[in-house]
């Protein structure tokens, strides 16, 4: 009497597990990016030294553009911001990287950055860096800025674009968002890409 051969049983079994895991990997995939016209990148200065996008890859970023002397949107959406890294766990804030970046190189360094950030937050990040380098990031975001005409005392303010930028975990955008988003809102699509998150 022939016995059965166990070789069938374990093909099955490993066809079995490749599926599984084939089935498992599509539905963790993160999805296809749906803004190849942003080439995001930062090379900037943050108060503790250079910085670059990459830094934050395997977080989720959340990013806005301004200048520490606006006097109405930066100021609020900060608020925002950190409101919204309150909402989230400790655990959770670990996968957000949260960053405001000067379009105003010439009066904010990154050490006025870094102050002006941990007013709203202790865990959101001042950028800044010279004229070529913010260019440079304004341009990757689509960012327009322009500085008016300065008063008698030499002060001026900036008009610039309000968007809030989600960074996916692999370094491109997931989404963009108006300045006026909810905290609970923003919180919601960082817990959304956090899956991702490294």
């Amino acid at each position: 009497m022939n016995k059965a051969s166990p070789i069938f049983p374990v093909i099955g079994i490993v066809i079995a597990l490749s599926a599984a895991a084939f089935g498992w990997y599509n539905i963790n995939k993160i999805p296809d990016n749906e803004f190849s016209q942003f080439k995001l990148t930062l090379d900037l200065q943050s108060s503790e030294g250079p910085f670059k996008l990459s830094d934050i890859k395997g977080k989720v970023g959340l990013v806005f553009f301004g200048y520490a002397h606006c006097p109405d949107v930066c100021p609020a959406t900060m608020v925002n911001f950190g409101r919204t890294l309150d909402m989230l766990s400790e655990n959770e804030r670990t996968k957000v990287s949260s960053l405001f970046v000067s379009l105003d190189p010439k009066r904010d360094t990154p050490e006025i950055m870094a102050k002006y950030t941990k007013f709203f937050h202790p865990e959101i990040t001042g950028l800044s860096g010279n004229d070529s380098q913010v260019e440079a990031a304004a341009k990757a975001f689509l960012i327009a800025y322009e500085k008016d005409k300065p008063n008698q005392l030499g002060n001026y303010s900036m008009n610039h674009s309000t968007y809030i930028f989600i960074i996916r975990p692999d370094g491109n955008l997931a989404q963009l968002m108006s300045h006026q988003a909810p905290p609970e809102d923003i919180a919601n699509v960082l817990r959304h890409w956090m899956k991702w998150a490294d």
